[in-house]
């Protein structure tokens, strides 16, 4: 070794005083953040691009491999981060077990939104079980997927199904019952008729408790004939009837309106002829009255009946005579006369003729009032003349 060349030994000296503490580190990135503006939740695989007040707190992975919490709304899956705006679909049903809110549910704006763990892997297909597909079964509708089945759409005579095994049960489907099968009588109260006899051209008719087997018996004119299957209910053609009214009234009063048949005179005192002034009302005049004349004509043949009704009032106090009557055609009086007298210019009557006439279409009636020699008489208002068809 050349004494020349210098070497520097240290040697350990005592432990030095402590150092002063380390400076605080940064506060770690918060896990969550808010939403700045609603959105609607979108239909089952489709997206939305959702606005956060930060997404610093996302990490940095490939489209589609994690998954945010949004309050409200549920699981939705990262599909892109540019800057502040996140896309988020909405997984297809069944990818995820809890389901998301209904599509086009509106989140509110300031929804706090939180980082979610990666979509888990999908579970191995469960273990199949049941029945055996060999064994025997009844169903509503055929199934390919058995090989040993009777459906019950298939039976051209259908199938009752009966709660109890003892002899007794109740039908507790609705379906064609094969009635050759069904024995002993069914009760009312089961919906039957409690008959064990078959009905001869009979229906079954209820008297309170059960039922008897009836047949419809009819009264004159109505006839019925009961037959298999059929009940026949018949009566007489009614041929129609055409009821014909007519009146004619006398309104005016003496000196005014009345008719005034002088004395030793033959007068109708509803015709307009006869007395020119005379004052009349009527109802359905038009059915075959003839105002000139004074005269009703039948204009269907049948029974009439005829109503006069007469007031009179004489001129002076001087005793006469007055009649009247009901003549046909012009020529036949016809029911009972009417014969009066007075020796006073009071009100006398009213005086009534009632009769009833068989008539031929093309008949007319009208009313004839005859005074006596010695006086004259006014046919007064109220006094009437009334026709009616009765009977064809």
């Amino acid at each position: 070794m050349s004494c020349t060349t210098p070497y520097v030994v240290n040697i350990p000296g005592p432990r030095g005083a402590a150092g002063a503490n380390g400076t605080n580190g940064t506060n770690g990135v918060n896990v969550f953040s808010f939403t700045t503006a609603s959105f609607i939740v979108p239909a089952f695989g489709s997206s939305v691009v959702v606005p956060l007040a930060t997404t610093s707190f996302l990490p940095e992975s490939a489209s589609g491999q994690f998954f945010v919490s949004v309050q409200g709304c549920g699981y939705l899956q990262v599909m892109d981060v540019t800057g502040l705006n996140v896309t988020l679909q909405n997984p297809l049903a069944g990818v995820l077990g809890v389901p998301n809110a209904i599509p086009t549910t509106v989140i509110a704006t300031n929804t706090l939104v939180t980082l979610a763990g990666a979509l888990g892997a999908t579970g191995a297909p469960g273990v199949s079980g049941g029945a055996p597909v060999g064994a025997s079964y009844i169903c509503r509708t055929a199934d390919g997927t058995l090989t040993n089945e009777t459906a019950l759409e298939s039976l051209a005579a259908g199938y009752v199904k009966t709660q109890g095994s003892s002899g007794f049960g109740a039908v507790s489907t609705v379906a064609t019952i094969p009635i050759a099968d069904v024995t002993g009588t069914v009760p009312i109260a089961q919906g039957g008729t409690n008959l064990t006899t078959a009905p001869a051209n009979k229906i079954p008719v209820g008297d309170g408790s059960t039922y008897l087997q009836k047949e419809i018996v009819g009264t004159l004119p109505i006839v019925v004939t009961n037959s298999a299957g059929n009940i026949t209910l018949s009566a007489p053609s009614i041929a129609s009837f055409n009821y014909v009214t007519f009146t004619r009234r006398v309104t005016g009063t003496p000196g005014s309106g009345a008719p005034d048949v002088g004395a030793s005179l033959t007068k109708n005192p509803f015709s307009l002829t006869d007395f020119p002034s005379g004052s009349w009302n009527g109802i359905d005049t038009a059915s075959g009255f003839t105002a000139s004349t004074g005269r009703f004509t039948a204009a269907l043949s049948g029974y009439y009946r005829i109503d006069v009704a007469l007031m009179l009032s004489a001129y002076t106090g001087t005793a006469s005579s007055v009649s009247f009557r009901i003549r046909k055609n012009g020529v036949t009086d016809i029911g009972p006369t009417n014969s009066q007298s007075t020796n006073s210019t009071s009100i006398s009557g009213p005086f009534f003729i009632q009769y009833i006439d068989q008539a031929t279409a093309g008949d007319y009636y009208e009313v004839l009032v005859t005074t006596g020699a010695l006086n004259g008489y006014y046919v007064r208002e109220g006094a009437s003349f009334s026709v009616q068809r009765i009977q064809a």
